[in-house]
């Protein structure tokens, strides 16, 4: 950037951004002092000022301009050490942040390198990973095996990589994690257009991310794993691969890695009418190309993420949109969801030193551990009907407000739309226009069960039927099942299914099964988030876990490895005690985080600093180790 590019740029920035940007550059810690620091905020974005008035916030630009410039073309930056870099990480934020949030950030943010993953020099010519999939977990498992020197394959189901980007196309499709920090620590990819992009976008940088990395070559597309099962003599998993011309083969590897994603298989009720119905049918996940909506009378069947992502641009097309609702959701606002990020912005994060680092910083605490605290249940809470603690009440509070000013004058929406669990207790949706959308003329927002769909529509158990040319099930996916339909047979013919019978999956870590050796699932049970967070934080810990793992079998000339029972029993006391703690326990409603027993499978109980921590180094004392067999 030129000088005048540089002083527009800076016009964009965040303050508390700018502020740790010049503590790197010159090392001066007056700009964590007062009259400097910036104000606890509360919102999902944070104000770009930090709270902090006018004359003070052209005095940090003009100081970050002299200072960018005084240090190019070399901005190494001053020599920080954790004690200051603590500080600055709770001044960012206004809020104080533990000391042991210093190492995993600083990697994180790029500001220390990560160590490498372990070159293996020994691996035997014959030896082999499977990776299963190329959505988000795949691709990462094969950069890092990649550079390990771990000889692998990629396979997947769909025609490219991506995964779920690339199966769910439905409007407006996109994340709820700002792209800023939903995106690899290793590429990642400063140059968003906007803060949460479309899927187009975060395909294109899958895409980017396979050829970047030079993996492509060790991928095969259209082939899905039906089949795998472990062969005791041989220490091998052999593989059955259905392939899209519908020969299968059997591919034998020494270790199998699972990157087949939480939210992969489309869940439909069993509903009664189903073949009958006349007109056109689908889950939102697999939304026809080209579908006619224009003057169509249309039927969206839950009011999930995706139903709140798609609503919107469909009631603007569509004669009639009846929306039928199992629950309502509790919905937070967001003035940027759908905002471009600025050209000056865009150049702060791709050009000035340290910005992107503490950008993705922000959005790490802001989206996800800062919120932990406040889901957990408090016993002494006088109210736990509507929350489980203060905090939490006062988050209901907030969003309670924003759906009432939102539906001001219709009581009769209002009654539907608002929930009366805590928040947090179901997936948190990001707002897309929802209650503006629920005011239109031609939008009904029906709050009753759906019985049965008809030759022309659809019927609630009420009895009440309504017309529909188009029915599409926003009904999510089978969350309790991970690994299925492919059938996994462990040691002695175990079936990996019937071992987690009742929806019950049971893992060390969410990575390891007992009687399962070599296997290592990316976003096992218990490894999604439902505090907020990035889900690709979780892959990347895992896929170092289990490449850790692998390189200390091929240095040791392991066969096979896997988890203890005892350790394995443990660690799912441990998550199950720590949920009980947790809004996601409250028996206020229903979630797809639990099994039919009430237990909570799908989500990690866990800060993301603590599951990193658990997974930086295995503990190789819990895992029981068979020495490789002498053919």
């Amino acid at each position: 950037m030129d000088r005048r590019e540089l002083r527009e740029a800076l016009a964009e920035g965040d303050i508390p951004v700018l502020l740790m940007v010049l503590v790197h550059l010159t090392g001066e810690e007056r700009w964590i002092e007062p009259p400097y620091r910036p104000r606890r905020d509360s919102r999902i974005f944070a104000d770009e000022s930090g709270q902090l008035p006018a004359e003070i916030c052209e005095e940090v630009r003009d100081a970050a301009y002299e200072a960018i410039l005084a240090t190019a073309p070399d901005p190494t930056g001053a020599e920080l050490d954790d004690e200051l870099l603590a500080r600055m990480m709770s001044v960012c934020v206004g809020e104080p942040v533990p000391g042991d949030y210093v190492p995993v950030m600083l990697e994180e943010m790029g500001l220390r390198p990560a160590p490498p993953m372990p070159v293996v020099n020994a691996a035997p010519e014959q030896f082999r990973v499977l990776v299963i999939g190329a959505g988000i977990s795949g691709v990462c498992a094969a950069v890092r095996l990649n550079e390990a020197g771990i000889p692998f394959l990629v396979v997947e189901k769909n025609a490219d990589v991506g995964g779920t980007w690339f199966e769910n196309v439905y409007p407006d499709a996109g994340v709820d994690t700002p792209n800023h920090f939903y995106s690899y620590s290793f590429t990642p990819g400063h140059d968003w257009t906007h803060y949460y992009s479309k899927q187009p976008e975060i395909l294109s940088y899958i895409r980017a991310t396979v050829d970047r990395f030079g993996v492509r070559e060790r991928m095969r597309f259209g082939v899905e794993v039906t089949h795998t099962e472990w062969d005791e003599q041989s220490q091998c998993w052999r593989s059955t691969l259905g392939c899209a011309d519908g020969q299968e083969e059997v591919y034998v590897s020494n270790a199998l890695m699972t990157g087949v994603g939480g939210l992969n298989r489309a869940k439909l009720p069993a509903i009664e009418g189903l073949d009958d119905y006349q007109g056109t049918v689908f889950h939102t996940s697999a939304w026809p190309q080209g579908v006619e909506l224009d003057g169509k009378r249309v039927a969206l069947i839950g009011t999930g993420a995706s139903a709140v992502q798609i609503a919107r641009t469909t009631a603007e097309r569509a004669e009639q949109l009846t929306i039928y609702q199992r629950s309502p959701q509790w919905i937070t606002p967001n003035a940027i969801y759908r905002a471009p990020v600025g050209p000056g912005k865009r150049r702060l994060l791709l050009e000035v030193p340290f910005y992107a680092a503490w950008y993705r910083f922000t959005l790490f605490w802001r989206h996800a551990d800062s919120l932990h605290a406040h889901i957990q249940m408090d016993p002494a809470w006088e109210h736990p009907e509507r929350a489980v603690s203060s905090r939490n009440d006062k988050h209901r509070e907030f969003l309670a407000a924003f759906i009432e000013s939102e539906l001001a004058g219709r009581p009769d929406l209002l009654a539907k739309a608002m929930p009366t669990y805590p928040p947090y207790g179901k997936r948190m949706l990001l707002d897309n226009d929802w209650f503006k959308m629920l005011r239109r003329e031609n939008v009904e927002l029906v709050a009753e069960a759906v019985a049965r769909l008809t030759p022309s529509g659809v019927e609630t158990a009420g009895g009440e039927e309504r017309s529909a040319d188009v029915v599409a099930f926003a009904t999510g996916f089978h969350t309790t099942q991970p690994l299925w339909p492919m059938e996994v047979l462990g040691r002695d013919g175990v079936s990996l299914h019937e071992l987690w019978a009742e929806e019950d999956p049971r893992a060390y870590l969410g990575v390891m099964a007992p009687g399962f050796p070599n296997l290592f699932m990316l976003l096992g049970p218990h490894t999604g988030l439902g505090h907020g967070g990035s889900a690709i934080f979780h892959i990347e810990a895992q896929v170092r876990y289990a490449i850790l793992c692998i390189a200390h079998m091929l240095e040791r000339g392991i066969g096979a490895l896997e988890p203890d029972a005892a350790a394995t029993s443990e660690y799912n006391d441990r998550v199950d005690a720590a949920h009980e703690r947790m809004v996601f326990s409250h028996p206020g409603m229903t979630n797809w985080y639990k099994n039919r027993a009430g237990r909570v499978i799908a989500l990690s109980p866990w800060r993301l600093v603590d599951y990193w921590a658990m997974t930086r180094e295995p503990r190789f004392e819990e895992l029981r180790a068979e020495p490789v067999k002498v053919a």
